[in-house]
């Protein structure tokens, strides 16, 4: 799920009109993981706080903050944490670390708006990436799977990520001659379900694309083993300067 505050209506005031097709498959999503009624989901967050090292874990006893950067301060997400999830993961296997005393980012509270709205407001575990090329991405999903099979119940996995953020002139990034040439690639990747094709685009073109959608999404294909059944992929626009796609990597009750 992609997680421009633009897509929020309160905060686009319309503009999220022009990325119409993103929004629509958000809710679509959304609607669908709440009617399967998860035990869990886990939300992997990209701008949430980072460690060189170690994967962060939210700390708080709930998920909450506001929009108040984005001029909407009445826009509230607030989801009950799963400690118990959080603690089979902040174990020896993996180096983690609890955030406490952070506050929300968008990369939690986009996906958490519209998975709140369609009225998800079960067990949630927040957590966010190493640094960039460290490594150990799809140790942390296999891990996840791990938890999950240790836990009992359905588990869902949210991979929260912008594609190039280097579009257009004006952008976030400005705008690279090859920043499409990366959104093509991964969208590519996921339409086929090369999963693994993930961690081996050319981190050259990473670079100049600004992406943040990679981690996540690769952790998230790693704790279903890089399996695809019911995969679906819904959406893909990038009208802001920034590519964002919408699918459903994995879903066993689709297949």
């Amino acid at each position: 799920m992609p997680h421009a505050p633009v897509l929020i209506p309160e905060v686009g005031q319309g503009r999220e009109r022009e990325a119409a097709s993103t929004v629509a498959a958000m809710r679509e999503i959304s609607a669908r993981l709440v009617s399967l009624n998860p035990d869990r989901l886990v939300l992997i967050s990209p701008h949430s706080p980072r460690r060189h090292n170690s994967f962060g874990i939210w700390g708080e006893a709930s998920i909450a903050g506001d929009l108040g950067r984005f001029r909407c301060p009445d826009v509230r997400i607030d989801l009950p944490v799963d400690s118990h999830f959080a603690d089979r993961i902040h174990t020896d296997a993996l180096p983690t670390w609890r955030i406490r005393d952070e506050a929300l980012d968008h990369g939690a509270s986009v996906p958490g708006y519209f998975l709140a709205r369609a009225g998800w407001q079960g067990a949630t575990t927040l957590l966010s990436l190493n640094y960039p090329g460290v490594g150990m991405l799809e140790d942390l999903g296999t891990l996840l799977a791990k938890c999950a099979d240790e836990s009992g119940g359905t588990t869902a996995v949210i991979a929260s990520g912008d594609m190039s953020h280097a579009l257009l002139e004006g952008g976030p990034a400005g705008f690279h001659p090859r920043a499409r040439e990366f959104d093509e690639c991964f969208v590519g990747l996921v339409k086929d379900c090369d999963y693994g094709g993930l961690a081996s685009i050319d981190p050259s073109l990473l670079e100049v694309a600004a992406e943040d959608v990679v981690g996540s999404t690769l952790i998230a294909c790693a704790s279903v083993g890089m399996k695809s059944e019911g995969a679906n992929f819904m959406s893909y626009e990038g009208p802001f300067g920034v590519g964002y796609s919408v699918a459903v990597l994995f879903d066993r009750e689709s297949s």
